[in-house]
C-alpha cells in the first residue's frame, strides 16, 4: 500500500476513535450527555465497540503495511 494511502487510513480510524472516545468521556463523566440520550448503557457499550474496532484497524494496518 502506497505511504500516503496508508497514513490516510490511519488518521481515519485514528479519527473514528478520538471521536468515539471523546464521546465516552461525555457520557461517563457529564451530565450533559445524559439528557440527550436516555439508554446510556447502550451508548457506552456501542462508543466502546467503537474504539475497539478502530483500535484493531490501526494495529492490522500497521501490521499488514509496515
Amino acid at each position: 500500500m502506497g505511504p500516503k494511502l496508508l497514513k490516510a487510513a490511519l488518521l481515519h480510524f485514528e479519527a473514528v476513535k478520538a471521536k468515539a472516545e471523546a464521546n465516552l468521556e461525555v457520557y461517563l463523566f457529564s451530565s450533559v450527555g445524559v439528557g440527550e440520550h436516555p439508554d446510556l448503557v447502550d451508548e457506552i457499550i456501542k462508543q466502546t465497540k467503537i474504539i475497539t474496532e478502530a483500535e484493531e484497524s490501526i494495529k492490522y494496518l500497521k501490521e499488514k503495511c509496515s
